[in-house]
């Protein structure tokens, strides 16, 4: 499984997690996992980064909060917000990923799953975000 289909793997989950909540995250986690076709050491790795994602949803929703004039959370679309909040993990808590990766992989997923206006809203949060 390559990097991009494991941040896919990650952004799927972020966006379930929005409507399932937290309750039934970690069964909705397994099942979406059990039907992929990835060795054990990426299922480990995506849960890992999806732990510590989750622990810090509070300061990265403050971020998005703080730089995203007019806009509240509950607002901005939800595929627009699991890729806000998966890129901010990548570019401020990640260590493994460059922060012009994350950047770009997160406009690519807002081309792919975001709305037209998607990919210039995801770019213009995090250029302020990461350029702090």
């Amino acid at each position: 499984m390559t990097r991009r289909e494991m941040r896919v793997c990650c952004f799927c989950l972020l966006f379930q997690n929005e409507f399932y909540g937290s309750e039934e995250y970690a069964e909705q986690r397994d099942i979406f996992l059990g039907e992929k076709d990835m060795t054990e050491d990426e299922e480990q790795e995506i849960r890992q980064k999806m732990d510590a994602l989750i622990s810090r949803l509070p300061e990265i929703d403050q971020k998005i909060s703080e730089n995203s004039r007019g806009w509240k959370i509950d607002r901005i679309a939800r595929a627009e917000l699991a890729i806000l909040r998966l890129a901010i993990y990548e570019s401020l808590y990640d260590e493994d990923v460059p922060v012009g990766v994350a950047v770009n992989e997160a406009v690519e997923l807002a081309k792919q799953y975001g709305a037209d206006n998607g990919p210039s809203f995801v770019n213009g949060i995090l250029g302020k975000i990461v350029n702090e």
